[in-house]
Protein backbone atom coordinates (compact mmCIF):
# COMPACT_ATOMS: atom_id res chain seq x y z
CA UNK A 1 0.00 0.00 0.00
CA UNK A 2 2.86 2.33 0.77
CA UNK A 3 4.50 1.85 -2.62
CA UNK A 4 1.90 3.47 -4.84
CA UNK A 5 2.11 6.86 -3.12
CA UNK A 6 5.85 6.46 -3.29
CA UNK A 7 5.55 6.34 -7.08
CA UNK A 8 3.21 9.33 -7.29
CA UNK A 9 3.96 11.77 -4.51
CA UNK A 10 7.74 11.40 -4.43
CA UNK A 11 8.27 11.63 -8.15
CA UNK A 12 6.33 14.88 -8.16
CA UNK A 13 8.33 16.36 -5.32
CA UNK A 14 11.55 15.49 -7.09
CA UNK A 15 10.87 16.34 -10.70
CA UNK A 16 8.39 19.16 -10.81
CA UNK A 17 10.31 21.95 -9.07
CA UNK A 18 12.95 21.96 -11.74
CA UNK A 19 12.70 24.68 -14.33
CA UNK A 20 13.65 25.53 -17.90
CA UNK A 21 17.18 25.76 -19.25
CA UNK A 22 20.30 24.56 -17.37
CA UNK A 23 17.85 22.68 -15.18
CA UNK A 24 16.82 25.23 -12.55
CA UNK A 25 19.81 27.61 -12.75
CA UNK A 26 19.38 31.29 -13.64
CA UNK A 27 22.65 32.31 -15.27
CA UNK A 28 21.39 35.53 -16.86
CA UNK A 29 21.88 37.97 -13.97
CA UNK A 30 23.64 41.32 -14.40
CA UNK A 31 22.35 43.47 -17.27
CA UNK A 32 25.76 44.78 -18.41
CA UNK A 33 27.22 41.27 -18.18
CA UNK A 34 24.39 39.71 -20.16
CA UNK A 35 24.74 42.20 -23.00
CA UNK A 36 28.03 40.39 -23.66
CA UNK A 37 26.61 36.91 -22.98
CA UNK A 38 27.69 36.71 -19.35
CA UNK A 39 31.40 36.60 -20.26
CA UNK A 40 32.15 38.70 -17.19
CA UNK A 41 34.24 36.78 -14.66
CA UNK A 42 37.46 38.52 -15.76
CA UNK A 43 35.76 41.95 -16.00
CA UNK A 44 33.38 42.22 -12.99
CA UNK A 45 33.60 46.01 -12.91
CA UNK A 46 30.15 46.82 -11.48
CA UNK A 47 28.00 45.72 -8.55
CA UNK A 48 27.14 42.39 -10.16
CA UNK A 49 30.73 41.35 -9.42
CA UNK A 50 29.20 40.09 -6.17
CA UNK A 51 27.46 37.45 -8.30
CA UNK A 52 30.09 36.90 -11.04
CA UNK A 53 33.44 37.36 -9.30
CA UNK A 54 33.75 39.14 -5.93
CA UNK A 55 37.45 39.79 -6.58
CA UNK A 56 36.38 42.44 -9.11
CA UNK A 57 35.15 44.71 -6.32
CA UNK A 58 38.72 45.49 -5.24
CA UNK A 59 39.35 47.38 -8.51
CA UNK A 60 36.25 49.57 -8.11
CA UNK A 61 37.26 53.00 -6.77
CA UNK A 62 33.86 54.61 -6.16
CA UNK A 63 30.82 53.63 -4.08
CA UNK A 64 27.88 52.49 -6.17
CA UNK A 65 24.38 51.10 -6.02
CA UNK A 66 22.86 48.96 -8.76
CA UNK A 67 19.36 47.66 -9.36
CA UNK A 68 18.85 45.01 -12.05
CA UNK A 69 15.66 43.52 -13.44
CA UNK A 70 15.29 40.45 -15.67
CA UNK A 71 12.16 39.28 -17.48
CA UNK A 72 11.81 35.80 -19.03
CA UNK A 73 9.12 34.97 -21.59
CA UNK A 74 9.12 31.26 -22.45
CA UNK A 75 7.46 29.73 -25.51
CA UNK A 76 7.30 26.00 -24.80
CA UNK A 77 5.57 23.38 -26.94
CA UNK A 78 5.20 19.67 -26.25
CA UNK A 79 3.83 17.07 -28.68
CA UNK A 80 3.43 13.68 -26.95
CA UNK A 81 4.41 10.53 -28.81
CA UNK A 82 1.40 8.80 -27.25
CA UNK A 83 -1.56 10.06 -25.23
CA UNK A 84 -4.31 8.37 -23.19
CA UNK A 85 -7.16 7.06 -25.36
CA UNK A 86 -9.43 9.89 -26.46
CA UNK A 87 -7.06 12.71 -25.51
CA UNK A 88 -6.84 15.43 -28.14
CA UNK A 89 -3.52 17.21 -28.58
CA UNK A 90 -3.91 20.88 -29.63
CA UNK A 91 -2.70 21.77 -33.12
CA UNK A 92 0.20 23.76 -31.63
CA UNK A 93 0.95 21.23 -28.91
CA UNK A 94 0.65 21.63 -25.17
CA UNK A 95 1.93 24.93 -23.83
CA UNK A 96 3.78 25.32 -20.52
CA UNK A 97 2.96 28.98 -20.03
CA UNK A 98 3.02 30.63 -16.64
CA UNK A 99 0.41 33.12 -15.50
CA UNK A 100 1.24 35.91 -16.19
CA UNK A 101 3.23 35.00 -19.27
CA UNK A 102 6.49 36.51 -18.03
CA UNK A 103 8.70 35.71 -15.05
CA UNK A 104 10.33 38.71 -13.32
CA UNK A 105 13.66 38.38 -11.48
CA UNK A 106 15.31 41.28 -9.61
CA UNK A 107 18.79 41.86 -8.15
CA UNK A 108 20.29 44.56 -5.93
CA UNK A 109 23.96 45.37 -5.29
CA UNK A 110 25.81 47.96 -3.18
CA UNK A 111 29.57 48.60 -3.22
CA UNK A 112 31.67 50.71 -0.81
CA UNK A 113 35.48 51.16 -0.98
CA UNK A 114 36.99 51.42 2.52
CA UNK A 115 40.61 51.92 1.45
CA UNK A 116 42.56 51.81 -1.80
CA UNK A 117 42.82 48.04 -1.36
CA UNK A 118 39.75 47.00 0.65
CA UNK A 119 36.21 47.12 -0.77
CA UNK A 120 33.01 45.74 0.75
CA UNK A 121 29.65 45.06 -0.85
CA UNK A 122 26.23 43.51 -0.41
CA UNK A 123 24.12 41.71 -2.97
CA UNK A 124 20.66 40.18 -3.16
CA UNK A 125 20.10 37.90 -6.17
CA UNK A 126 18.35 34.70 -7.31
CA UNK A 127 20.77 32.23 -9.01
CA UNK A 128 18.22 29.37 -9.03
CA UNK A 129 14.54 29.51 -9.85
CA UNK A 130 11.90 30.00 -12.56
CA UNK A 131 8.53 28.24 -12.87
CA UNK A 132 6.26 26.07 -15.01
CA UNK A 133 2.50 25.77 -15.35
CA UNK A 134 0.46 23.14 -17.21
CA UNK A 135 -2.50 23.39 -14.83
CA UNK A 136 -5.94 22.88 -16.31
CA UNK A 137 -7.76 25.77 -14.63
CA UNK A 138 -11.19 24.58 -15.79
CA UNK A 139 -11.83 21.36 -13.88
CA UNK A 140 -15.13 20.98 -15.71
CA UNK A 141 -13.34 20.17 -18.96
CA UNK A 142 -13.99 16.64 -20.20
CA UNK A 143 -11.20 14.14 -19.69
CA UNK A 144 -10.05 14.24 -23.29
CA UNK A 145 -9.02 17.91 -23.09
CA UNK A 146 -6.84 17.64 -19.96
CA UNK A 147 -3.08 17.79 -20.25
CA UNK A 148 -1.92 14.14 -20.57
CA UNK A 149 1.30 14.62 -18.58
CA UNK A 150 -0.45 16.01 -15.50
CA UNK A 151 0.48 12.91 -13.47
CA UNK A 152 4.13 13.87 -13.95
CA UNK A 153 3.37 17.41 -12.77
CA UNK A 154 1.17 20.34 -13.63
CA UNK A 155 2.51 23.42 -11.78
CA UNK A 156 5.73 24.19 -9.96
CA UNK A 157 7.92 27.00 -8.67
CA UNK A 158 11.31 27.18 -7.01
CA UNK A 159 13.22 30.24 -5.85
CA UNK A 160 16.59 30.39 -4.12
CA UNK A 161 17.37 33.87 -2.75
CA UNK A 162 20.98 34.74 -1.89
CA UNK A 163 21.70 37.66 0.49
CA UNK A 164 25.45 38.03 0.40
CA UNK A 165 27.82 40.39 2.27
CA UNK A 166 31.11 40.45 0.35
CA UNK A 167 34.69 41.55 1.00
CA UNK A 168 37.38 42.07 -1.67
CA UNK A 169 41.06 42.85 -1.13
CA UNK A 170 43.77 43.92 -3.57
CA UNK A 171 46.78 41.75 -2.67
CA UNK A 172 49.01 43.57 -5.15
CA UNK A 173 48.20 46.42 -7.55
CA UNK A 174 47.26 43.77 -10.13
CA UNK A 175 45.93 40.83 -8.09
CA UNK A 176 42.78 40.70 -5.96
CA UNK A 177 40.88 38.16 -3.89
CA UNK A 178 37.24 38.37 -2.85
CA UNK A 179 34.61 36.30 -1.11
CA UNK A 180 31.26 36.32 0.59
CA UNK A 181 29.09 34.32 2.97
CA UNK A 182 25.42 34.24 1.98
CA UNK A 183 22.15 33.62 3.76
CA UNK A 184 20.19 31.46 1.29
CA UNK A 185 16.39 31.19 1.52
CA UNK A 186 14.81 28.58 -0.75
CA UNK A 187 11.11 28.06 -1.47
CA UNK A 188 9.59 25.14 -3.38
CA UNK A 189 6.00 24.62 -4.55
CA UNK A 190 4.43 21.92 -6.69
CA UNK A 191 1.09 20.69 -7.92
CA UNK A 192 0.45 17.40 -9.70
CA UNK A 193 -2.23 14.79 -10.29
CA UNK A 194 -2.02 11.39 -8.58
CA UNK A 195 -3.63 7.95 -8.94
CA UNK A 196 -2.51 7.55 -12.53
CA UNK A 197 -4.40 4.51 -13.91
CA UNK A 198 -1.26 3.52 -15.85
CA UNK A 199 1.09 3.64 -12.85
CA UNK A 200 0.37 4.30 -9.16
CA UNK A 201 -3.36 3.64 -9.64
CA UNK A 202 -2.49 0.04 -10.49
CA UNK A 203 -0.52 -0.33 -7.26
CA UNK A 204 -3.52 1.01 -5.39
CA UNK A 205 -5.74 -1.51 -7.18
CA UNK A 206 -3.52 -4.46 -6.17
CA UNK A 207 -4.02 -3.65 -2.49
CA UNK A 208 -7.83 -3.77 -2.73
CA UNK A 209 -8.29 -6.30 -5.55
CA UNK A 210 -9.29 -9.20 -3.28
CA UNK A 211 -11.68 -7.05 -1.22
CA UNK A 212 -13.49 -5.44 -4.17
CA UNK A 213 -13.40 -8.29 -6.73
CA UNK A 214 -12.75 -11.46 -4.66
CA UNK A 215 -13.49 -13.92 -7.47
CA UNK A 216 -11.54 -12.19 -10.28
CA UNK A 217 -7.89 -12.61 -11.20
CA UNK A 218 -5.99 -10.09 -8.99
CA UNK A 219 -4.07 -8.56 -11.91
CA UNK A 220 -7.26 -7.99 -13.90
CA UNK A 221 -9.05 -6.68 -10.82
CA UNK A 222 -6.22 -4.26 -10.07
CA UNK A 223 -6.27 -2.88 -13.61
CA UNK A 224 -10.04 -2.42 -13.42
CA UNK A 225 -9.83 -0.63 -10.07
CA UNK A 226 -7.11 1.68 -11.40
CA UNK A 227 -9.39 2.89 -14.17
CA UNK A 228 -12.31 3.50 -11.81
CA UNK A 229 -10.40 5.58 -9.26
CA UNK A 230 -11.03 9.29 -8.74
CA UNK A 231 -8.24 11.56 -9.89
CA UNK A 232 -6.29 13.07 -7.03
CA UNK A 233 -4.27 16.26 -6.83
CA UNK A 234 -1.29 16.99 -4.64
CA UNK A 235 -0.11 20.44 -3.60
CA UNK A 236 3.10 20.74 -1.60
CA UNK A 237 5.18 23.66 -0.38
CA UNK A 238 8.41 23.73 1.59
CA UNK A 239 11.15 26.18 2.57
CA UNK A 240 14.74 26.08 3.83
CA UNK A 241 17.37 28.48 5.18
CA UNK A 242 21.00 27.55 4.52
CA UNK A 243 24.49 29.08 4.15
CA UNK A 244 26.22 29.65 0.81
CA UNK A 245 29.71 30.79 -0.13
CA UNK A 246 31.36 32.65 -3.00
CA UNK A 247 35.08 33.15 -3.80
CA UNK A 248 36.90 34.86 -6.65
CA UNK A 249 40.37 35.72 -7.91
CA UNK A 250 41.30 38.33 -10.52
CA UNK A 251 44.55 39.41 -12.15
CA UNK A 252 44.82 42.52 -14.31
CA UNK A 253 47.89 43.29 -16.40
CA UNK A 254 49.90 46.41 -15.60
CA UNK A 255 48.59 48.01 -18.77
CA UNK A 256 45.00 47.23 -17.65
CA UNK A 257 44.29 45.94 -21.18
CA UNK A 258 43.88 42.28 -20.28
CA UNK A 259 42.76 40.27 -17.27
CA UNK A 260 41.95 36.79 -16.11
CA UNK A 261 39.44 35.73 -13.48
CA UNK A 262 38.28 32.67 -11.59
CA UNK A 263 35.18 32.28 -9.43
CA UNK A 264 33.46 29.62 -7.34
CA UNK A 265 29.95 29.57 -5.91
CA UNK A 266 29.25 26.80 -3.46
CA UNK A 267 26.65 24.09 -3.69
CA UNK A 268 23.88 24.57 -1.12
CA UNK A 269 22.20 21.72 0.70
CA UNK A 270 18.67 22.91 1.52
CA UNK A 271 16.97 21.01 4.34
CA UNK A 272 13.34 21.61 3.48
CA UNK A 273 10.36 21.59 5.81
CA UNK A 274 6.79 22.10 4.65
CA UNK A 275 3.34 20.64 4.14
CA UNK A 276 1.54 18.44 1.62
CA UNK A 277 -2.22 18.60 0.91
CA UNK A 278 -4.44 16.30 -1.18
CA UNK A 279 -7.79 16.64 -2.94
CA UNK A 280 -9.83 14.24 -5.08
CA UNK A 281 -12.57 14.45 -7.67
CA UNK A 282 -15.94 12.87 -6.95
CA UNK A 283 -16.00 10.87 -10.18
CA UNK A 284 -14.40 7.64 -9.00
CA UNK A 285 -16.88 4.80 -9.52
CA UNK A 286 -14.92 2.48 -7.22
CA UNK A 287 -15.18 4.70 -4.11
CA UNK A 288 -18.39 3.15 -2.66
CA UNK A 289 -16.88 -0.35 -2.87
CA UNK A 290 -13.69 0.36 -0.93
CA UNK A 291 -13.47 -0.64 2.77
CA UNK A 292 -14.44 2.10 5.22
CA UNK A 293 -10.89 2.11 6.57
CA UNK A 294 -9.59 2.96 3.10
CA UNK A 295 -11.19 6.36 2.63
CA UNK A 296 -9.00 8.66 0.62
CA UNK A 297 -8.82 11.22 3.43
CA UNK A 298 -7.26 8.54 5.67
CA UNK A 299 -4.95 7.10 3.04
CA UNK A 300 -3.80 10.54 1.89
CA UNK A 301 -3.75 12.71 5.02
CA UNK A 302 -2.51 16.27 4.86
CA UNK A 303 0.84 16.20 6.60
CA UNK A 304 4.21 17.78 7.29
CA UNK A 305 7.02 16.81 4.95
CA UNK A 306 10.80 17.11 5.03
CA UNK A 307 13.36 16.79 2.29
CA UNK A 308 16.78 17.71 0.98
CA UNK A 309 17.16 19.80 -2.19
CA UNK A 310 20.72 20.47 -3.38
CA UNK A 311 21.63 23.29 -5.75
CA UNK A 312 24.89 22.79 -7.69
CA UNK A 313 28.28 24.39 -7.22
CA UNK A 314 29.51 26.68 -10.01
CA UNK A 315 33.11 27.03 -11.27
CA UNK A 316 34.05 29.69 -13.83
CA UNK A 317 37.30 30.79 -15.50
CA UNK A 318 37.66 33.56 -18.04
CA UNK A 319 39.93 36.00 -19.83
CA UNK A 320 39.44 39.36 -21.51
CA UNK A 321 41.48 41.84 -23.50
CA UNK A 322 41.17 45.27 -25.14
CA UNK A 323 41.91 45.66 -28.84
CA UNK A 324 40.93 48.47 -31.25
CA UNK A 325 38.79 50.16 -28.64
CA UNK A 326 36.89 46.88 -28.18
CA UNK A 327 36.74 44.66 -25.11
CA UNK A 328 36.72 40.93 -25.96
CA UNK A 329 35.91 38.33 -23.30
CA UNK A 330 35.52 34.55 -23.01
CA UNK A 331 34.29 32.47 -20.04
CA UNK A 332 34.00 28.73 -19.45
CA UNK A 333 31.55 27.69 -16.73
CA UNK A 334 30.96 24.32 -15.06
CA UNK A 335 27.85 23.69 -12.98
CA UNK A 336 28.14 20.61 -10.80
CA UNK A 337 24.65 19.19 -11.28
CA UNK A 338 25.92 15.72 -10.35
CA UNK A 339 25.18 16.82 -6.78
CA UNK A 340 21.51 16.59 -7.71
CA UNK A 341 21.78 12.85 -8.27
CA UNK A 342 18.86 11.99 -5.99
CA UNK A 343 16.41 13.61 -3.61
CA UNK A 344 15.35 12.11 -0.25
CA UNK A 345 11.87 12.95 1.08
CA UNK A 346 10.61 12.11 4.58
CA UNK A 347 6.93 11.83 5.56
CA UNK A 348 5.47 12.30 9.01
CA UNK A 349 2.16 10.40 8.86
CA UNK A 350 3.12 6.85 7.94
CA UNK A 351 1.09 4.65 10.29
CA UNK A 352 -2.11 3.41 8.66
CA UNK A 353 -1.56 5.58 5.58
CA UNK A 354 -0.05 5.21 2.13
CA UNK A 355 3.02 7.33 2.83
CA UNK A 356 6.43 5.66 3.35
CA UNK A 357 8.90 6.90 6.00
CA UNK A 358 11.46 7.88 3.36
CA UNK A 359 12.15 7.44 -0.29
CA UNK A 360 14.90 8.55 -2.66
CA UNK A 361 14.35 9.17 -6.34
CA UNK A 362 17.40 9.01 -8.64
CA UNK A 363 17.89 11.71 -11.26
CA UNK A 364 21.38 10.88 -12.51
CA UNK A 365 22.02 14.41 -13.76
CA UNK A 366 25.37 15.13 -15.35
CA UNK A 367 27.31 18.38 -15.19
CA UNK A 368 26.37 21.40 -17.27
CA UNK A 369 29.03 23.18 -19.38
CA UNK A 370 28.49 26.75 -20.56
CA UNK A 371 30.61 28.72 -23.05
CA UNK A 372 30.31 32.53 -23.05
CA UNK A 373 31.77 34.84 -25.71
CA UNK A 374 31.20 38.60 -25.64
CA UNK A 375 32.41 41.96 -26.82
CA UNK A 376 31.93 45.55 -25.75
CA UNK A 377 32.72 48.61 -27.87
CA UNK A 378 32.85 52.23 -26.77
CA UNK A 379 31.06 54.01 -29.62
CA UNK A 380 30.70 57.37 -27.82
CA UNK A 381 32.09 58.74 -24.56
CA UNK A 382 28.71 58.11 -22.96
CA UNK A 383 27.62 54.96 -24.87
CA UNK A 384 28.82 51.34 -24.84
CA UNK A 385 27.42 48.64 -27.12
CA UNK A 386 27.63 44.89 -26.44
CA UNK A 387 27.12 41.60 -28.30
CA UNK A 388 27.51 38.00 -27.21
CA UNK A 389 26.96 34.29 -27.79
CA UNK A 390 26.27 31.47 -25.29
CA UNK A 391 26.29 27.70 -25.73
CA UNK A 392 24.78 25.84 -22.80
CA UNK A 393 25.00 22.02 -22.48
CA UNK A 394 21.97 20.72 -20.58
CA UNK A 395 22.56 18.56 -17.49
CA UNK A 396 19.26 16.67 -17.93
CA UNK A 397 19.29 13.07 -19.27
CA UNK A 398 16.39 11.86 -21.40
CA UNK A 399 14.81 9.92 -18.54
CA UNK A 400 14.42 13.13 -16.49
CA UNK A 401 12.94 15.26 -19.29
CA UNK A 402 9.23 15.98 -18.97
CA UNK A 403 6.66 18.60 -19.90
CA UNK A 404 7.53 20.52 -16.74
CA UNK A 405 11.23 20.02 -17.33
CA UNK A 406 11.74 20.49 -21.08
CA UNK A 407 15.46 21.23 -20.90
CA UNK A 408 17.79 20.89 -23.89
CA UNK A 409 21.09 22.24 -25.16
CA UNK A 410 20.78 25.94 -25.99
CA UNK A 411 22.32 28.54 -28.29
CA UNK A 412 21.74 32.16 -27.26
CA UNK A 413 22.47 35.49 -28.92
CA UNK A 414 22.67 38.64 -26.81
CA UNK A 415 22.90 42.39 -27.30
CA UNK A 416 22.92 45.38 -24.98
CA UNK A 417 24.10 48.89 -24.24
CA UNK A 418 24.88 51.28 -21.40
CA UNK A 419 24.14 55.00 -21.49
CA UNK A 420 26.14 57.14 -19.04
CA UNK A 421 23.82 59.99 -18.09
CA UNK A 422 25.06 63.50 -17.17
CA UNK A 423 23.25 63.11 -13.84
CA UNK A 424 25.68 60.33 -12.90
CA UNK A 425 23.12 57.56 -13.44
CA UNK A 426 24.05 54.72 -15.79
CA UNK A 427 21.16 53.05 -17.61
CA UNK A 428 21.74 49.61 -19.15
CA UNK A 429 19.64 47.25 -21.28
CA UNK A 430 20.07 43.76 -22.70
CA UNK A 431 18.09 41.33 -24.84
CA UNK A 432 18.73 37.62 -25.29
CA UNK A 433 17.19 35.21 -27.81
CA UNK A 434 17.46 31.67 -26.44
CA UNK A 435 17.18 28.85 -29.00
CA UNK A 436 16.59 25.41 -27.49
CA UNK A 437 17.57 22.40 -29.58
CA UNK A 438 14.51 20.29 -30.40
CA UNK A 439 14.51 17.23 -28.18
CA UNK A 440 12.67 13.95 -28.74
CA UNK A 441 12.53 11.47 -25.87
CA UNK A 442 11.59 7.80 -25.93
CA UNK A 443 12.12 6.31 -22.46
CA UNK A 444 10.17 3.14 -21.72
CA UNK A 445 9.82 3.94 -18.01
CA UNK A 446 8.09 7.25 -18.86
CA UNK A 447 5.44 5.81 -21.17
CA UNK A 448 2.79 5.53 -18.44
CA UNK A 449 3.16 9.21 -17.59
CA UNK A 450 2.94 10.28 -21.26
CA UNK A 451 6.07 12.43 -21.07
CA UNK A 452 7.75 10.96 -24.16
CA UNK A 453 7.54 13.19 -27.18
CA UNK A 454 8.89 16.22 -29.02
CA UNK A 455 9.90 19.30 -27.03
CA UNK A 456 10.29 22.51 -29.06
CA UNK A 457 11.14 25.59 -27.00
CA UNK A 458 12.27 29.19 -27.31
CA UNK A 459 12.66 32.01 -24.80
CA UNK A 460 13.00 35.78 -24.84
CA UNK A 461 14.98 37.43 -22.04
CA UNK A 462 15.33 41.13 -21.40
CA UNK A 463 16.71 43.28 -18.66
CA UNK A 464 17.09 46.85 -17.42
CA UNK A 465 19.52 48.20 -14.85
CA UNK A 466 20.23 51.47 -13.12
CA UNK A 467 23.46 52.17 -11.27
CA UNK A 468 24.81 55.31 -9.65
CA UNK A 469 27.37 56.70 -7.24
CA UNK A 470 25.34 57.85 -4.21
CA UNK A 471 27.82 60.58 -3.23
CA UNK A 472 27.80 62.07 -6.75
CA UNK A 473 24.04 61.77 -7.19
CA UNK A 474 23.28 63.56 -3.96
CA UNK A 475 26.05 66.11 -4.29
CA UNK A 476 28.36 64.70 -1.63
CA UNK A 477 31.67 64.78 -3.43
CA UNK A 478 34.81 63.46 -1.81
Amino acid sequence: MKNFLLLSLISGLCAVPLAWGSAFAINELGVRAQGMAGAFVSIADDGSAIFYNPAGLAFQKKPSMEMDSLVVVGLFRYFPTESPPGTITPDKGWSGSVKPHFIPVASLYAVKPLTDRLVVGFGGFVPFGLAANFTNFNDGDPQNTKFPGRFAGSRAAVQSYWFQPTVSYKITPNLSLGGGVAFVHTHLFLERSILNPNADGGDFGKVFASAVFPTIDPALAAASIARLLPEGRLRAAATANSPGFNLGLMYRSKSQKSSIGMAWRSAVVNHLTGKAAFAFTDTGAITPFLPASASFSKLFPNQDIRGVFTTPGTYTVGASTHALNTLLSFDFELQDFRRFKDLPINFTKTVGTATPPEQRLAFDFHNSYIYHLGLQKQVKPNLELRLGYVYDVSPVPDKSVGPLFPDANRHSLTMGFTNHRPSGIDLSFFYQAMFFADRVTDVAANAGQFTNGDYSNFAHLGGLAMSFNPSELFGKKK
